[in-house]
């Protein structure tokens, strides 16, 4: 009986091994490659940071923004509603530049989360846009309530 035939590897794909013995040390690694900016050897994972403080940072100013503007609104209906058209555009500037300045916040931290390698940017990508939707709404409302003056003012 002879010996089942082994099919033929290229040498190439045969596995290394060390020729000493059994507790010798394993052969180096091939050279990594670079990524991203990140080097990672070959058939690893490239490691993950634990979590995106600034990411979530921003996420947190996001939702207190969307919170301070509901506030801020319902502030407004009921000083409409009681009376006192100074303390309504008082309370109304005071509110918005409030927001826009916590806008702000969410935006350049969401930013700078999106802008951490091999981090997670769920939480970042989120600030940037409720940063973006807050400015863009605050500055939409002056606008709109700055020319509804203007013209009620003239006709």
């Amino acid at each position: 009986m002879s010996d089942p035939q082994q099919p033929q590897v290229p040498p190439y794909a045969q596995p290394q091994h060390p020729a000493s013995g059994r507790y010798s040390q394993p052969a180096p690694h091939p050279q990594g490659y670079v990524l991203n900016g990140n080097s990672a050897q070959p058939g690893y994972p490239v490691p993950v940071a634990n979590g995106n403080p600034p990411g979530r940072i921003g996420f947190i100013f996001g939702l207190i923004g969307i919170a301070v503007g509901l506030v801020a609104n319902l502030a407004t209906n009921i000083l409409i509603y009681s009376g006192g058209y100074y303390a309504v555009e008082a309370s109304s500037w005071v509110s918005t530049l409030f927001v826009l300045a916590i806008a702000g916040l969410a935006l350049g931290f969401g930013i700078a989360g999106l802008r951490r390698p091999n981090a997670p940017h769920g939480q970042a990508g989120i600030a940037v846009g409720i940063g973006l939707a807050m400015i863009v709404g605050s500055v939409g409302s002056v606008v709109i309530n700055a020319v509804g003056a203007t013209l009620f003012r003239y006709f």
